[in-house]
């Protein structure tokens, strides 16, 4: 369940703030997850997001 806008969040905060070769999840997808975490809408830990986000 992956909205647009949640795309162009992920994509804006990555852009602003770049990449890393070593990092496992973005910054975007980090925002995202507490985002998602604080509205209720995760029922798992924040920690078993990276699960959670996999497509």
């Amino acid at each position: 369940m992956q909205s647009f806008l949640g795309v162009l969040l992920v994509e804006q905060i990555n852009r602003l703030l770049g990449t890393h070769s070593q990092e496992i999840i973005s910054a975007g997808q980090v925002v995202k997850a507490i985002i998602l975490n604080s509205l209720g809408f995760v029922s798992a830990p924040l920690y078993l997001f990276e699960k959670f986000n996999i497509n």
